[in-house]
């Protein structure tokens, strides 16, 4: 079966934004870059840790181009964002014990030529395993390469530092384990999380921002073609979001800047309450013997994470978007080391989730080549994710289990309302086991699951005694389906319902 022209512009649409997320700027620019200037920028950050607002700073610095040609890419050398963590906020921020950190920034930039402007998103510039000092401010220098901005018409173009978010992770010590034997009748120890701790900076007031311009040669667009950034002209990352993406394409097409796609909205907020579902115990294995399951005295610890997917059904011969990011992606509900069995040369955790989905919308033909669409609502069991490591030196392999019934609403045949009644669904659940294997994917930091699953047959669809079951499991149901799912780094969440110090991370649609 083949999808609809509507379901395959959707399916190119998210395949160019998992591609053109990380690029998030394809403007104004250069073709032949013989001149290179360096430049360096120091500017103080007003930044949410989780002992409150504080100032930092930041030193960019970067190699670009003089002098660009109109409708070719200017070429962004190696940029560099040091930033000073003052002392006092590691407190909070990092475990007790911390030895070292690593970190991901992510840097807004405005970019302006004459009236125009656009934000682009530079991210992906990381920051080593860096030792955290005794009694000093914590220095992270992060590097990175940004991607290439193209301008349409000839002028100054200029570039501007905004917003900035770093995703700091701290490396548990050596010497501390998962989980630890402890003397008989005592309470077994709690293993540590670590996570990427996400920290909120935006640019204090009345400074000069401008990191670079660049001139554009071509056709100039009037008189005012010139830069002219300054610093209270930083990009407010939130300003994509206030017009559908549909009019953000229009008016950078029009401005003759291009910045690839607008900014992901936020996720849903996340669930207040503790999950309070069980682990399902036949998805567990059994450790060796003479290493006991343990579990943790207070029932788990409360993360929130964002999950985003694609799903190629084999009968669709095409993909559907479960979860989209570009609608406001909901949130999942997490009870990290609800339990854990650890021995020599054995690790194994297990953690709780619960997620609940917004509805999806296929598309696909019927046997005489209409079109249907229709809404799928999925009602999902909870999450048992269980990782494994055998041996010291062996990566992780994680494993999701989770079953959905797929229900059917809102069908349309080549337009037409059709009414399959309410209970148009599978006869019985979508077994999934999503896996993921170190380093690719860690509950704690995220990454990508893979999953082969198949759909049952159709039961209860139609009304008046029309029994529309053969035509769903004709046109969905079977095997040969995939399922690739993308994990945002969870944020810890505080307790009296004070939620994460800062929201979880959207990651973009898997490609």
């Amino acid at each position: 079966m083949k999808p609809s022209a509507t379901s395959r512009r959707r399916t190119v649409r998210a395949s160019a934004v998992g591609a053109l997320a990380l690029v998030a700027g394809v403007l104004p620019g250069a073709g032949s870059q013989a001149q290179e200037q360096r430049t360096r920028l120091t500017a103080d950050y007003e930044c949410a840790f989780p002992s409150g607002t504080r100032q930092i700073e930041v030193e960019f610095s970067g190699r670009f181009p003089e002098v660009a040609t109109a409708g070719q890419p200017v070429r962004i050398g190696a940029f560099h964002a040091d930033v000073a963590l003052p002392q006092q906020a590691l407190e909070k921020l990092l475990p007790a014990g911390t030895e070292s950190v690593t970190s991901e920034a992510e840097l807004t930039v405005g970019v302006a030529q004459g009236g125009s402007s656009a934000d682009a998103r530079w991210d992906g510039l990381r920051a080593g395993a860096t030792p955290v000092p005794a009694e000093q401010d914590l220095s992270l220098a992060h590097r990175g390469t940004v991607p290439p901005v193209t301008a349409a018409r000839g002028g100054e173009l200029g570039f501007t530092a905004g917003a900035l978010a770093l995703d700091i992770t701290p490396a548990a010590p050596a010497t501390e384990q998962p989980a630890t034997e402890q003397p008989t009748g005592e309470k077994p120890a709690t293993p540590p999380a670590t996570a990427p701790v996400r920290i909120g900076c935006r640019p204090a007031e009345r400074q000069d921002l401008l990191l670079a311009t660049v001139r554009i040669g071509g056709p100039a667009d009037g008189a005012g073609s010139s830069a002219s950034p300054t610093g209270s002209g930083a990009p407010d990352p939130s300003a994509s979001h206030e017009r559908p993406e549909e009019e953000q394409d229009a008016a950078r097409r029009s401005s003759g800047l291009d910045v690839g796609t607008a900014q992901l909205p936020p996720a849903r907020p996340c669930e207040q309450e503790r999950p309070t579902g069980e682990l399902d115990r036949s998805k567990l294995p059994e450790p060796p013997p003479g290493i006991p399951v343990r579990e943790s005295p207070i029932g788990g610890i409360h993360w929130c994470a964002v999950p985003v997917a694609v799903s190629n059904v084999y009968k669709l011969r095409g993909a559907m978007v479960i979860n989209d990011p570009r609608d406001g992606a909901t949130t999942a509900n997490l009870l990290i080391q609800k339990e854990w069995a650890v021995g020599p040369g054995y690790n194994q955790l297990r953690h709780l989730g619960e997620l609940d989905l917004p509805d999806a919308r296929a598309t696909f033909l019927d046997f005489d080549f209409m079109p249907v669409s229709a809404g799928i609502e999925f009602t999902s069991s909870p999450m048992t994710i269980v990782t494994v490591q055998r041996g010291s030196s062996a990566p992780n392999y994680a494993t999701i289990y989770l079953s959905q019934t797929l229900r059917m609403h809102d069908v349309k045949v080549n337009g037409v309302p059709l009414d399959v009644g309410p209970r148009c669904r599978t006869a019985r659940p979508v077994e999934l086991e999503l896996q993921g294997k170190q380093p690719e994917y860690e509950v704690l930091k995220g990454g990508i699951l893979r999953a082969k699953f198949e759909i049952p047959p159709f039961t209860g669809c139609g009304t008046g005694g029309e029994d529309l079951d053969p035509l769903f499991t004709a046109s969905l149901s079977g095997g040969g389906n995939y399922l690739k799912l993308v994990q945002g780094p969870p944020c810890l969440m505080r307790p009296g319902g004070l939620g994460c110090v800062a929201p979880p991370k959207v990651p973009e649609l898997p490609k």
